[in-house]
């Protein structure tokens, strides 16, 4: 029974042996011949179980042993060659340096096919006058590409691909110390999509997605060698140029520009979206990282507030402007809060009669600490980048209420009073109930009433304004699109929103003087609103032809400088008439 085990134990070591032989080239790199591993050491045969790859080395790299998990480790079937061609350190060492300090180092396995990653660990083996080395092999591939995955996405935007923040801030460690002391320029761009929310707001979060990555693609492209670019989330984007002039950095920024103006099929659709770059240079405008960023920034802003889709460079000057206009939305904060505003009614008149068919509100400021007047437009634009759209639309609701009802009650024959009020205001929960209350506290009508909503802010959030512009419309609040012709010359998407009236921007009156087209598109138009039963205005009439011109369409409500003195005169008769009912 004893024999017959030991039988046992030779014939599987020597299948070993046997299957070590034909992986092995036989003289070994440095002309050592195979020592076999049942003469060696005659319980290799145990670490045929061992679930991690096990060899046997001479000193000299020289293949003694291999398990069953080292060769599946190697490649199964196949000849191993000498380990020290196969079995490579990652440090760059050498194999025997590694075997002879006798300590865990990582190494990869490579064969024509794949690259396995293991973590070697080493423990000796001496006798009979020479020094053998067990290597164990733990295979660590996976872990690997699991590591390698969790720092790339730590360092990247998953959707783009681009380097996020985190690794901006790395790249930016390395960059300071030599900016710092004028070894190297560089160039820090801030790229904002534009119209980009329009994509999200018309088609939907996946095919901005989409979007994004054709954009982001674009930017790579554009920026080619010139520098790296990241992403920074939604639509902002940054590129770190490293060396070159200011000029081609300028360069790469309206390349970007241009690239990203050209039209997008993403999904059968065309998408039209833009660009805008704000560029800031080291060490010229600063040579600290946040300097840097807001220096881009600053350029970024100033491309937004002069139209976007274009590229500017940091001027020390931008600064003191974002400063006084800073100090500005503070100071509007207090005119609202001291009803320190002007507010004007400008009346329309019908085109049949010529009679005052509305009023609408115009508010404008004169700044008491620098004596600087805003008209309506910029005063509008100044609340909105301040967040300050909602306080001053519902102070203008309730002050334009207030002193229409005041001019109703000393006989100004006004049938409706015309406001203008932002999207988002609208789109605040208690803004519908508030401007319902106002109109119950002064006794006036919801038909006399009249919100003008932007024809692009509908366009952007019609589905979400349509329930707010449904309820106002429903309790008799007339609902007006504002800039009407600016954004779409259809009126479809008018009939769901409850809308009574639209105004065409003042550009159209303008081109009725000279270009046909603006002539027949207002014929059309003003036959379409007919029989949809919304009324038609136009702003911006300054001469009697473009006077003329619209009354030729048909009847319609206008407005403008042309009106001048029949406004005065208005606002005259209406002062006497109030005073006289007062006193």
């Amino acid at each position: 029974m004893r024999e017959g085990a030991g039988s046992s134990s030779h014939r599987t070591h020597r299948q070993g042996a046997n299957r070590l032989t034909h992986r092995t080239d036989n003289s070994g790199r440095y002309g050592s011949g195979l020592m076999s591993a049942a003469v060696s050491h005659h319980e290799f045969h145990i670490l045929e179980t061992v679930p991690v790859g096990v060899l046997v080395l001479r000193g000299d790299t020289t293949l003694l042993y291999a398990n069953d998990a080292a060769h599946a480790l190697f490649g199964d079937g196949t000849a191993v060659p000498n380990l020290v061609d196969t079995l490579r350190p990652v440090d760059g060492r050498a194999l025997r340096a590694h075997l002879h300090d006798g300590h865990q180092f990582e190494a990869t396995v490579s064969d024509l096919e794949t690259e396995r990653q293991v973590t070697a660990s080493v423990a000796k083996l001496g006798g009979a006058g020479q020094t053998d080395f067990v290597v164990s092999l733990t295979d660590i591939t996976d872990f690997k590409r699991a590591t390698e995955r969790a720092e790339f996405l730590a360092h990247h935007d998953p959707l783009t691909r681009l380097g996020n923040r985190t690794l901006l801030q790395s790249v930016w460690d390395a960059l300071e110390r030599r900016l710092r002391h004028g070894e190297v320029e560089v160039h820090a761009m801030a790229l904002d999509l534009d119209r980009f929310k329009e994509v999200n707001d018309v088609h939907g979060h996946a095919m901005g997605d989409l979007v994004l990555r054709q954009a982001a693609n674009r930017i790579r492209l554009a920026v080619a060698e010139a520098g790296q670019v990241f992403r920074f989330g939604g639509d902002e984007f940054f590129v770190l140029a490293e060396g070159g002039s200011r000029t081609a950095a300028v360069a790469v920024g309206r390349r970007i520009v241009e690239d990203l103006r050209r039209p997008m099929t993403v999904l059968g659709h065309e998408i039209v979206i833009g660009c805008s770059v704000g560029i800031a240079s080291g060490p010229l405008d600063g040579t600290q990282r946040d300097a840097l960023h807001r220096a881009a920034d600053l350029a970024l802003y100033d491309v937004k507030r002069a139209g976007r889709g274009n590229v500017a460079c940091f001027d020390p000057r931008q600064e003191q402007a974002l400063l006084d206009r800073r100090l500005l939305q503070a100071d509007l904060v207090l005119a609202i809060a001291d009803n320190s505003l002007e507010l004007a009614f400008l009346p329309q008149f019908d085109s049949d009669n010529a009679e005052l068919a509305g009023a609408e509100v115009s508010i404008t400021w004169t700044n008491a600490r620098n004596g600087q007047r805003i008209g309506s437009e910029a005063l509008l634009s100044l609340a909105q980048e301040a967040g300050l759209s909602h306080l001053l639309d519902l102070w203008t609701i309730r002050t334009a209420v207030a002193r229409f009802a005041e001019r109703r009650d000393g006989g100004w024959a006004c049938p409706r009073v015309a406001i203008g009020v932002a999207t988002t205001t609208l789109l605040r929960a208690d803004t519908a109930d508030a401007i319902l209350r106002i109109l119950a506290e002064h006794e006036l009508p919801p038909e006399r009433l009249e919100i003008q909503i932007a024809e692009g802010s509908v366009l952007a959030t019609g589905s979400d304004l349509a329930p707010v512009m449904r309820h106002l419309a429903g309790a008799g609040v007339r609902i007006a699109i504002d800039g009407f012709c600016s954004h779409r010359h259809d009126l479809s998407y008018l009939r769901s929103l409850g809308v009574g009236r639209i105004k065409f921007d003042r550009s159209i009156a303008v081109r009725m003087l000279g270009e046909a087209d603006a002539d027949a598109l207002t014929g059309a138009i003003w036959t379409l609103c007919q029989r949809l039963a919304i009324e038609m205005s136009a702003d911006g009439i300054e001469t009697p032809q473009q006077w003329d011109q619209l009354r030729r369409l048909g009847r319609l409500r206008a407005q403008g400088a042309f009106f001048g003195e029949r406004e005065a005169e208005t606002l005259r008769a209406s002062g006497r008439r109030a005073d006289e009912a007062s006193g």
